[in-house]
């Protein structure tokens, strides 16, 4: 059953249930209402006759009378002041009955008044007890089966009026849900169509509700897979051609060792370049499979850390890189800072980025590494980058020099990683570069 369906036939039940409800209370009420009209004009017809009856002797005129004599006369006396529907009570049992019934077990009148049901008629029946002499009681019959007949076709005509409100209620509801409802039916056709491969199919967002947000939502949602599948159509496009090279060099080397006859020199070139070629391949998978393992991850160790021991930590692991290359490598830090973060993982960027430095600076240059606030910057004074390569330096396998890079060992994916540190810690990284004056990297944790 569709949810549409669902939640008409649910609201549909709510509806009738309680539009019957409201319909039972009505007619109960009604049916209350009436009844108290019928019985208060039975109590002033009985007070009027009452009065009438009360002046047809005294209290010692009765006292003064036999039984006999005196029932008698309370018959004959009853007869001219009460008219048709009334009987004389007394003890319990009928002495005159002027109604068109036989009254019988008049004990079964617990009350007041009841409401007796002879085949198809409604009875009202209703007593009083007369102030002397003692032990009589008038009983009123009256036929109220008119009203009642009227009652029960007003409560059928409210049957009929609520059940078809509920009903027209219902199918408004429908119509406002089926509309309501296409939003999510155009969400579930595109869902349908991503896990087919249309990867940009997106809805059509309509106001401001619920219904709209999470539409909103796809489509952001839509967009980032088609942007992850897009990159990683690229990656895996830019791993190819990354890996082109190394191989090609390891099979040409290789079949010149199998093919033709060289000197030893000459073989021994050929070996290392194939480990050379060998040794990159190594590096490059190393690298991609780290950058991989952060995007799949997204937690990290975070510890408290002192700014000051990172740098030296990560000026001992440069040590040789600058001194091999004839650079000088400078740590400026006004004061000690405390981060939270992966001590390795950072060690890890900076050194990255020290060693990017040190590749783009000339022999006798300088490479800074300094710390202000909760910004670490490192600047060198080398070539720098292109302006329009700068968007894409952060993108794996990117390389503004392509021929630098791969004779200094790179493979396009050290800022890539580094990007993806500096994500996990919340902070980001700007880079500013010039043509022939340098690059500054800055590093600002929040």
């Amino acid at each position: 059953m569709k949810l549409k369906t669902k939640l008409v036939l649910l609201v549909f039940f709510i509806l009738a249930v309680s539009m019957g409800a409201c319909a039972a209370f009505s007619i109960a009420r009604l049916k209350e209402y009436s009844l108290s009209v019928q019985v208060e004009s039975e109590r002033e017809k009985l007070r009027i006759a009452g009065r009438a009856f009360r002046q047809v002797g005294t209290r010692e005129d009765f006292e003064n009378m036999g039984e006999i004599a005196r029932d008698a006369y309370l018959k004959y006396q009853f007869g001219r002041c009460y008219q048709s529907g009334y009987a004389l009570i007394k003890d319990g049992v009928c002495i005159a009955n002027q109604t068109d019934y036989e009254i019988v077990n008049l004990d079964g009148l617990k009350g007041e008044y009841m409401v007796q049901e002879l085949g198809k008629k409604h009875i009202l029946l209703l007593r009083r007890a007369l102030e002397y002499p003692d032990g009589f009681e008038v009983l009123a019959a009256r036929d109220i089966s008119d009203s009642w007949e009227l009652l029960e076709r007003q409560a059928g005509l409210y049957l009929t009026v609520f059940g078809g409100v509920s009903l027209a209620a219902a199918v408004i509801f429908a119509l406002c849900l089926g509309r309501a409802l296409k939003s999510l039916e155009e969400l579930r056709q595109a869902a349908a169509a991503i896990s087919c491969g249309e990867l940009g199919s997106k809805v059509k967002v309509r106001g401001r509700d619920e219904i709209a947000q999470v539409g909103e939502a796809f489509n952001r949602m839509s967009e980032q897979v088609e942007e992850q599948v897009e990159n990683l159509e690229l990656l895996l496009g830019a791993l190819a051609h990354e890996m082109k090279t190394p191989v090609t060099s390891i099979m040409g080397y290789s079949e010149s060792l199998l093919s033709v006859r060289l000197s030893e020199r000459q073989k021994k070139q050929a070996l290392q370049n194939i480990h050379s070629a060998g040794v990159r391949m190594e590096q490059m998978s190393a690298k991609l499979l780290a950058l991989v393992g952060m995007y799949e991850n997204e937690a990290i160790r975070r510890e408290e850390l002192s700014l000051r021991d990172l740098l030296e930590q990560v000026r001992e692991e440069t040590r040789a890189l600058p001194a091999a290359r004839d650079v000088t490598l400078r740590v400026e830090l006004q004061e000690d800072m405390r981060i939270l973060g992966d001590r390795e993982l950072l060690c890890s960027l900076f050194v990255n980025l020290v060693h990017n430095g040190c590749k783009a600076s000339e022999p006798g240059g300088e490479v800074l590494v300094s710390a202000r606030g909760r910004t670490v910057t490192v600047e060198d004074k080398g070539c720098g980058i292109p302006e329009k390569d700068l968007p894409h330096v952060t993108e794996a396998f990117y390389m503004a020099d392509k021929s630098r890079s791969r004779s200094e060992g790179g493979s396009g994916l050290g800022l890539a990683l580094g990007q993806r540190i500096v994500q996990l810690h919340g902070g980001t990284m700007e880079i500013e570069s010039k043509v022939g004056e340098g690059t500054r990297v800055s590093v600002t944790f929040p």
